[in-house]
């Protein structure tokens, strides 16, 4: 079963898991990409931003403690993860 989080907007949702990043585009409504393992199936992947994946593969290609702390790992709800993916999907459409 997944983790479920309670979001004052959306009520108890899944859990997702996304870098501060992706968080601030959320407020901002600027697109910063949106990146999640291709090993990962699951619904809503843990996702990063493109300065995020950057700091990663400039690295060792791991997410060692450094890049963690860079990330900030944050949760999110599942709704506001979709809305999130979306600010990132109508960026790509605008710039395509």
């Amino acid at each position: 079963m997944s983790d479920k989080v309670e979001c004052k907007t959306h009520g108890v949702q899944q859990a997702a898991y996304v870098c501060q990043h992706i968080v601030g585009s959320m407020h901002s409504g600027i697109p910063v990409g949106f990146h999640w393992s291709r090993e990962d199936d699951s619904e809503r992947p843990d996702a990063w931003c493109s300065s995020c994946e950057h700091a990663r593969s400039q690295g060792s290609g791991d997410w060692t403690d450094e890049l963690m702390e860079m990330v900030k790992v944050s949760v999110l709800c599942g709704a506001c993860y979709d809305h999130a993916r979306h600010i990132w999907l109508r960026g790509r459409k605008i710039t395509q």
